[in-house]
């Protein structure tokens, strides 16, 4: 019969043979710039009107961001969405705004996955969710993207790590895009958010598939 010590021993060797395994096949690579600035993205587009404001440092410390965009777009008839994206080579700090905006205050009432379809782009999900703080009510729609793949959380985050980035010695940008803008059932905000977020994805993602 074989002995304990020597299966405990098959087994300390087939652990280190499989972790060595592991840690070569996620061995950190290279991540490659996006091939524009989202900083590039139009000021005008689609009847919309682009406003850049200050960038939080203190967020951008968090995200690891090594650039990004913030700006408040507006409409004639008085719609407005404020967009906030960041591309960073850390694929561990991810900040969901399920914790952003809880952590100021906000209290998260509604969430619904919606089919984002840009216009000569793959189509992909995104997620609305909506806050409410006193009498206020805000919706936020939000996705991250890592190559070509988009995710909504951690779970999916490491599943899409694992098919976009074991063996590569390139791994592409982690991206995250988040739109917000009053909650206004009158005027569809929830749908009004899902069309702007496609019309600026084209812009912005342009040079990105070309």
């Amino acid at each position: 019969m074989v002995s304990r010590a020597v299966i405990v021993c098959l087994v300390l060797v087939c652990g280190h043979f499989v972790v060595e395994y592991v840690k070569d096949g996620y061995s950190f690579g290279k991540v490659v710039p996006p091939t524009t600035d989202l900083k590039d993205s139009p000021l005008t587009f689609a009847g919309w009107q682009g406003e850049d404001l200050p960038e939080d440092p203190r967020l951008r410390e968090i995200l690891c961001a090594k650039s990004g965009i913030d700006r408040l777009y507006r409409k004639r008839d008085g719609s407005r969405v404020l967009i906030h994206g960041v591309w960073t080579d850390d694929y561990l700090k991810l900040h969901f705004p399920q914790q952003c905006y809880r952590e100021s205050g906000w209290e998260q009432v509604d969430s619904i996955d919606v089919k984002l379809n840009p216009k000569d782009f793959d189509n992909f999900t995104g997620r609305i969710i909506t806050f409410a703080q006193g009498d206020r009510k805000i919706q936020v729609l939000y996705w991250f993207q890592l190559g070509p793949y988009t995710f909504l959380d951690r779970f999916q985050h490491r599943m899409l790590r694992r098919q976009v980035c074991w063996g590569q010695k390139e791994w592409p940008p982690l991206m995250k895009f988040m739109l917000e803008t009053p909650y206004d059932p009158v005027r569809r905000s929830g749908e009004s958010l899902v069309e702007f977020a496609e019309q600026f994805y084209c812009h912005a993602m342009e040079s990105e598939e070309s």
